[in-house]
């Protein structure tokens, strides 16, 4: 029986290192691709992929190059998969790409739309590249299947929410009811495998723990000592009347608005279909 063949796009990235090799130990061959072995942008073109692939597992984003470049490159890669023909892409995808006024949220819930978020960068860029994929996965003849991760911890890694400052004392950025819902780099990879060996996929998959913490007692677990938090009415409030007055970009602004995401988000649907439970 011959080898089952993988692509990993932007094999380098933080949370994919290490995917690779747990590949491999599964018996799966393995092709990379990055800037290195040629453009992003002309992946469909690249002469030095193989003929075929049974799935391609996309982690690239463009960070330096414009929102047109990035969605450019979402047209490749789905040329590309035609061509080889996939079975089913998997594109990691962003929790970004939700407003932080949902409320509740889960893997049927909708996203953010470019035209109107406040986000620039990296969250708008997330945004705009699920839009497209959104817009033609019914017509392709494979999956697409995004999956859309919290904060990815690994190697020691903090969590971008909280502060330490000296004598055990650290400081939240947000309040006692913020959330930032959080994932293990290893269970990532452990809900990709699942993925590529199931059938059926669902269209999304949460990755993040399911247990609806907030960032205030993941701090009380993880560094302990005294916690502080930062009052909603200036940190929040204070931006918001500025970016309403026209003294704050609406970029800025939404990083503040972001501190304050109560949004209680579930990955329910997405650990009963892979068997897996997200600690």
């Amino acid at each position: 029986m011959s080898t089952r063949k993988i692509l990993i796009c932007g094999a380098t990235s933080f949370v994919a290192k290490g995917f690779k090799e747990l590949l491999i130990q599964q018996g799966f061959d393995v092709d990379t691709f990055g800037r290195k072995k040629g453009s992003y942008l002309e992946i469909d073109k690249n002469p030095m992929l193989a003929d075929s692939y049974e799935a391609v597992v996309n982690f690239a984003v463009l960070k330096d190059q414009s929102i047109e470049d990035n969605v450019s490159y979402m047209k490749s890669l789905v040329e590309m998969c035609k061509q080889k023909q996939v079975k089913k892409l998997i594109h990691f995808s962003s929790i970004m790409v939700y407003s932080y006024h949902l409320g509740k949220l889960d893997e049927n819930s909708p996203i953010d739309k470019v035209a109107n978020t406040m986000m620039e960068g990296y969250g708008k860029i997330k945004i705009a590249c699920d839009e497209f994929l959104n817009s033609i996965k019914q017509s392709l003849p494979f999956e697409v299947v995004m999956v859309r991760p919290g904060y990815v911890l690994a190697d020691n890694r903090p969590a971008p929410f909280i502060k330490r400052l000296p004598c055990g004392v650290s400081v939240i950025l947000g309040n006692k009811k913020s959330r930032q819902p959080i994932v293990k780099r290893e269970d990532i990879h452990l809900a990709l495998l699942k993925i590529i060996e199931t059938d059926k996929n669902l269209s999304v998959y949460h990755l993040f723990q399911n247990n609806d913490i907030t960032k205030y007692n993941f701090a009380k677990q993880t560094v302990g000592g005294l916690i502080l938090v930062l009052p909603k009415f200036i940190f929040e409030g204070m931006p918001r009347l500025m970016m309403k007055m026209g003294l704050m970009k609406k970029a800025l602004y939404s990083r503040f608005d972001g501190m304050y995401n109560y949004n209680v988000a579930s990955s329910t649907m997405t650990e009963s279909k892979l068997n897996i439970k997200f600690k």
